[in-house]
């Protein structure tokens, strides 16, 4: 995936965007949001439920109801490990001039806090596992959640950044992550290769479904599950940026056949003769 689609490119942070803008620029690119592959946490190398981000997922429960902006649900062998992303607007800074942090980035960290609040709560754990764990597979795995805080640009910790002492408040930024939380800027946002093969969903009254796929998106043999859950890629297709149409008729003639394929398969297992491979 080329390097010059970088969030920190000309593209897009050069005019100084709202967050809503980067919200719609990151839906359309799921693989330029960081956590989908153990990136982020303790785990996750197993991949996302669905090969998914989430997008603008609610967090329904005992409480008060909270919505991140993206999130993914990793799985390892011991955990599944849900990654909540926080993003706001990208020239927000982290520190006034005195070097007290700003009350944008006190009041976006104190979101994190609010997810961690909302997990704390084992009815709540139990309402997650309902909602976004699809395939029985992994269900049985504690669940361990991280939490992601993208914020600002790298230059503020840099000569001429407006800070006399950039190296200090850089160290004293990340002394201010709690457990199981991560920071990043803007600037640190690219195409991974292993997030390469990944939509971004909504989940919806009637379930999940697709919103847009990444630009190199691929189906494989295993896809027949995911493909019949997800639904209809149709209009997902339409939205999705930097892919052919040919290759946007290929992939529904795919999507079509793996999603048949699950049906008749009626939960036996059934051996390819391409067993491997990205179509």
């Amino acid at each position: 995936m080329p390097t010059r689609f970088r969030l920190s490119g000309p593209n897009l942070l050069a005019h100084d965007p709202e967050e809503r803008e980067v919200q719609q620029f990151l839906e359309l690119h799921p693989a330029m949001v960081p956590g989908g592959s153990g990136d982020v946490g303790p785990g996750g190398h197993h991949g996302p439920e669905l090969r998914a981000l989430f997008r603008l997922p609610k967090l329904l429960g005992s409480g008060p109801t909270f919505e991140p902006d993206f999130m993914w649900v990793t799985r390892s062998s011991s955990l599944i490990t849900p990654i909540l992303v926080e993003i706001e607007k990208p020239s927000k800074r982290w520190f006034r001039q005195d070097g007290r942090p700003t009350a944008e980035f006190r009041e976006a960290h104190d979101q994190l806090n609010d997810w961690r609040a909302w997990f704390a709560r084992d009815d709540n754990v139990a309402l997650f596992r309902k909602r976004f764990l699809f395939f029985d597979s992994y269900n049985d795995r504690p669940i361990e959640p991280q939490y992601l805080l993208v914020f600002g640009r790298q230059s503020e910790f840099e000569t001429g950044g407006g800070h006399v002492n950039p190296d200090t408040l850089r160290f004293k930024r990340d002394q201010q992550r709690a457990t199981n939380e991560s920071f990043m800027t803007f600037d640190s946002l690219h195409p991974r290769f292993d997030h390469s093969r990944t939509l971004t969903v909504s989940l919806t009254a009637n379930g999940p479904r697709p919103y847009a796929f990444s630009p190199v998106f691929g189906t494989t043999t295993s896809s027949g599950p995911a493909c019949l859950l997800l639904g209809d890629p149709s209009e997902a297709l339409t939205r999705s940026v930097m892919m052919s149409d040919e290759r946007k008729a290929y992939l529904a003639q795919r999507w079509a056949y793996w999603q048949n394929d699950a049906l008749s398969a009626s939960g036996q297992r059934v051996t390819h003769a391409r067993a491997t491979g990205i179509e």
